[in-house]
C-alpha cells in the first residue's frame, strides 16, 4: 500500500538542507564572520565527490519523480533513501546489480569504489561543522534462524556501520526497527513501519539520517505573525509567518526567487527555491544539477534592511517508494527474477517494499528534520504449481467436439 501523510497548508517542495560539499561554490555567506567556514576543512577524496554525485543526481530524479504524482507537499531525504539502497545493493548481483547502480546514479562504477565512497560520505557529514548535529545509523535484522550472506555482513559493518541482529518473527523485526528509528531520530519518527509485517519477511535493512541546526542568525518570535500564503489553484491560506532583516543570500530572476538560510558555522544551509509563473510541480520537472549551480553561484548577501518573510511549519510524510524505484529503473529488484545472491546464505530473495518516513520541524530558532527508509526483503516466491494429491474425476475426450470417451473417479491411484 502506497501512504503519504502531510500535516501543513504549506506545499513546500525543492527545499534543501545540504553540506557546501554537495553544494558546489557560493554557499557560504558573503563577508562571513571568522567562525563561519567558507571552505571544506580539506579537498574531498575522489571518492566523496564521486557519492556526491551519485547523490545528488538520485535526489533529483527521486524528487522529479515522487512530485510528478503527488498534489501535496513532498518530503524526501533522498542521502536516506540512498544509503539503505546502497548497503542492499551490496547484496545484488548482475542485472539487478546493474539496474540499481544506475538508478542510485552509480553508473557502472564498481562495487569496491561505491562502498568507500558511501563510507567517506558518511564519515564526512557529520564531521563539518560542530554547530549542527548531523547524525547517520544504519542497521539490518534477520528473521531466525535465516543466516545473512557472511561477505555481505562483513561489507554492511565495514562500509556502512551497519550492526545484524536476529529476530524470532516478522512481527518482533518490525517492532525492533520502529525502536531503532525512534531512538536515532531522537523521537521525531516514532514509528516508521505501521502495517502487518509479510509473513516471508526475512530481512529488513534501514537507515536514519536525523539533522538538528539553528540558524546563522535566528528569527525574532516577536515578528512571527499569521499571514497569506497562495496556494495552487488560486486559494490562500493563513501561516504563522516568521520575518527577519538580513541574515540570508538571495537569487532571482524572471522565473524564480531563491533563499539560502545558513546553519551554525555555514556549513549546511536551507536552500529555498520558489517558481514565481510556474506551477512548483512543473519546475521541479525542469529542475537539474546545471540550474541548481546558476541559482548556487548566484546568490548574493542581503542588505541589512532587506525582509525576509518564511513559513514556520512542521510537515511530516510516507511514502512506500518501490513503485517510484521501479519506474526510475530497478524494476527487476522487486520480482521472482531478482538477483540477490549476497543477502541471506542458501535463499533466493527480492525486495518487498522500501519505506520511507520523513519530518521536517522549521521555526524561530531553526530546524530539525528526520528520515527513515527500511527496506524489506523477503523469499522469491515458488512459481505456482498443481498437486493432484486428493481423489480426482477424469474425462477422456475429444477436445473439440467435446465428446466424452471415458470417465472415473479415482480415489486410490493404487487400485486398492
Amino acid at each position: 500500500m502506497r501512504l503519504r501523510r502531510c500535516t501543513s497548508p504549506c506545499l513546500i517542495a525543492a527545499i534543501a538542507v545540504f553540506a557546501t560539499a554537495c553544494a558546489g561554490s557560493g554557499t557560504g555567506p558573503d563577508n562571513a564572520a571568522a567562525d563561519s567556514l567558507t571552505a571544506l576543512p580539506r579537498a574531498l577524496t575522489a571518492a566523496e565527490r564521486l557519492a556526491i554525485t551519485a547523490s545528488n543526481d538520485f535526489a533529483l530524479r527521486l524528487l522529479q519523480r515522487t512530485t510528478a504524482h503527488e498534489t501535496g507537499n513532498v518530503l524526501l531525504s533522498p542521502l536516506s533513501v540512498s544509503l539503505a539502497l546502497g548497503m542492499t545493493m551490496n547484496g545484488a548481483a548482475d542485472e539487478t546489480l546493474s539496474e540499481m547502480q544506475r538508478t542510485l546514479g552509480w553508473g557502472a562504477t564498481n562495487r569496491a569504489a561505491i562502498n568507500v565512497a558511501y563510507r567517506d560520505l558518511m564519515t564526512m557529514l557529520p564531521s563539518l561543522d560542530p554547530s549542527v548535529t548531523v547524525r547517520l545509523a544504519n542497521g539490518i535484522w534477520m528473521l531466525r534462524p535465516m543466516v545473512p550472506d557472511a561477505a555481505f555482513t562483513s561489507e554492511a559493518r565495514q562500509f556502512f556501520n551497519a550492526p545484524v541482529t536476529s529476530e524470532a518473527s516478522p512481527r518482533a523485526m518490525f517492532d525492533a526497527v520502529n525502536a531503532w528509528g525512534d531512538r536515532e531520530t531522537r523521537g521525531m519518527i516514532p514509528k516508521v513501519l505501521r502495517d502487518e509485517p509479510p509473513r516471508d519477511l526475512v530481512m529488513l535493512l534501514a537507515n536514519a539520517v536525523y539533522f538538528a541546526g539553528t540558524w546563522r542568525e535566528r528569527f525574532d518570535p516577536a515578528k512571527t505573525s499569521p499571514g497569506s500564503f497562495q496556494l495552487e489553484g488560486g486559494a490562500t491560506a493563513v501561516v504563522p509567518m516568521m520575518t527577519r532583516e538580513g541574515g540570508f543570500r538571495s537569487w532571482r530572476d524572471d522565473r524564480l526567487v531563491a533563499v539560502e538560510l545558513p546553519y551554525g558555522n555555514a556549513a549546511y544551509s536551507m536552500l529555498v527555491l520558489m517558481p514565481t509563473k510556474d506551477p512548483v510541480g512543473s519546475f521541479v520537472a525542469t529542475l537539474d544539477t546545471a540550474r541548481l549551480a546558476q541559482v548556487s553561484q548566484g546568490l548574493r548577501a542581503a542588505r541589512g534592511d532587506e525582509r525576509l518573510r518564511f513559513p514556520k511549519f512542521t510537515l511530516e510524510g510516507s511514502l512506500e517508494l518501490s513503485p517510484d524505484l521501479r519506474a526510475l529503473g530497478m524494476p527487476r529488484a522487486f520480482t521472482n527474477g531478482a538477483q540477490f545472491p549476497r543477502l541471506v546464505a542458501n535463499e533466493s530473495t527480492k525486495l518487498s517494499f522500501v519505506q520511507h518516513n520523513v519530518k521536517v520541524e522549521v521555526d524561530e530558532k531553526g530546524t530539525r528534520a528526520a528520515a527513515v527508509t527500511v527496506v524489506g526483503v523477503v523469499l522469491v516466491s515458488l512459481p505456482l504449481g498443481v498437486d493432484i494429491d486428493r481423489p480426482f474425476l477424469f474425462l477422456i475426450r475429444e477436445r473439440l467436439s467435446g465428446t466424452v470417451l471415458f470417465t472415473g473417479v479415482v480415489r486410490n491411484p493404487l487400485g486398492r
